[in-house]
């Protein structure tokens, strides 16, 4: 199965490198890459609009970053990987290559984790594991299904779906993982709105449930209106991070108004989630800007 964005020589090296440094264990494409190919959509950089793909790797992420890096050299390109971030708690490492000039890929490099949350919104604590632990912590089950990387001379890859990924893509639907997920982190609304308005999905009818009960309990020990710099990272920098997605690079009306419909613009603002009207307000506000074009 060809992976839009991951050059075959990449792959090639991707897949020496972790025989060189974990031989038998996994290394695979997770996540959104899997999502978008399997839409038949080419998964990108939302900021800068170059292929983006994440690596989970049994074993040391670092260490595999640091093999390929030999493995690119001996292929004709020592000066592949351009920049690198290290994200040690998390066993994460973000490098940038390039291959030829306007030829560039994002790969996160990510050691297959598992994650508890012992306080509602806040980071986790990381135990690092197996592949199929890394798949279930994630959001949706769109999001988690996994790609694993065969050597050139072993076939195709294999498409792990643990969690009935494939099944909710053909019903377009948004299917949390587990109970805990959004008390774990409730910015996973946010993202779910973002796919909701860029791939016409909609949040599956238990999964609607599990917010409308979670943003009623408001299990999170911080409100709105208590002292900002005491936010934990879910309802502060992450949200945060979230919303500059949503408004800047999705069709925010449509996705504010899956927000509403979802209960959850409670997590913005409060007033907004009563407002039943806004939208029609900035249909009117387009219509009369139009008019005076």
């Amino acid at each position: 199965m060809q992976i839009p964005g991951l050059p075959e020589l990449v792959l090639e090296a991707i897949s020496a490198a972790q025989r060189a440094v974990a031989p038998g264990a996994s290394v695979a494409v997770v996540g959104g890459a899997v999502r978008d190919l399997l839409l038949h959509r080419v998964h990108n950089d939302p900021w800068r609009g170059i292929p983006d793909l994440d690596l989970v790797v049994e074993g040391s992420g670092a260490a595999l970053v640091e093999q390929l890096e030999q493995e690119l050299a001996a292929r004709g390109y020592p000066n592949a990987i351009t920049s690198r971030r290290v994200h040690g708690a998390y066993g994460t490492v973000e490098v940038e290559l390039e291959l030829e000039r306007d030829l560039g890929l994002l790969l996160d490099v990510a050691t297959a984790r598992s994650e508890t949350y012992p306080v509602p919104a806040e980071n986790p604590q990381v135990r690092f594991g197996a592949l199929a632990e890394d798949l279930a912590r994630r959001d949706f089950t769109i999001n988690a299904m996994a790609l694993v990387l065969a050597a050139p001379d072993a076939g195709s890859q294999a498409l792990l779906d643990p969690h009935g990924g494939q099944q909710d893509l053909q019903q377009r639907l948004l299917r949390l993982l587990h109970r805990q997920s959004l008390r774990d982190d409730p910015t996973r609304l946010l993202r779910g709105a973002r796919y909701a308005a860029r791939l016409g999905f909609e949040l599956a009818p238990e999964s609607q449930a599990l917010a409308t009960s979670t943003l009623a309990a408001w299990p999170w020990p911080w409100r709105l209106g208590d002292p900002p710099e005491q936010a934990p990272p879910a309802l502060g920098t992450r949200l945060r991070m979230e919303l500059a997605l949503l408004l800047e690079r999705e069709p925010w009306p449509q996705a504010l108004a899956a927000l509403q419909s979802w209960g959850a613009l409670v997590l913005l603002d409060p007033q907004l989630q009563a407002d039943c009207s806004w939208l029609l307000r900035l249909r009117w506000a387009q219509q009369i800007g139009r008019a005076h074009v």
